[in-house]
């Protein structure tokens, strides 16, 4: 596992299985968040600068790789093995490779970009 000091992590973030995880030292993460095994946080490619910017109550599944200077909304769900390169609107999903943005059942509708 790997979590550089400079990474700024809100509270209560939790780690539900280790292993394989990688996060760049530019990430931002918010309040109540949970990864899991096999995710990476961090550059898209190492020419450039910015990660990715994680919102409040955002669950991160298994393998999914959230690249690039991006912004993840609050109450969003990313699923496992997604491959996140724009950015997620508050209470949405992202699921897929690349991810599709989609909105969250028995949420409201929220305007996609």
């Amino acid at each position: 596992m790997e979590i550089p000091c400079e990474t700024v992590i809100g509270r209560r973030f939790t780690i539900e299985h280790t292993g394989a995880i990688v996060i760049s030292g530019d990430a931002v993460f918010g309040d109540d968040c949970v990864i899991r095994q096999g995710v990476t946080v961090g550059l898209r490619n190492r020419h450039r600068r910015g990660s990715p910017r994680i919102g409040d109550r955002v669950d991160i599944g298994a393998g999914a790789k959230l690249l690039g200077e991006i912004t993840i909304g609050d109450d969003v769900a990313i699923g496992a093995n997604a491959v996140v390169l724009c950015d997620v609107p508050d209470g949405c999903i992202a699921v897929g490779v690349p991810a599709e943005v989609k909105v969250r059942r028995g949420l409201r509708e929220v305007e996609m970009v």
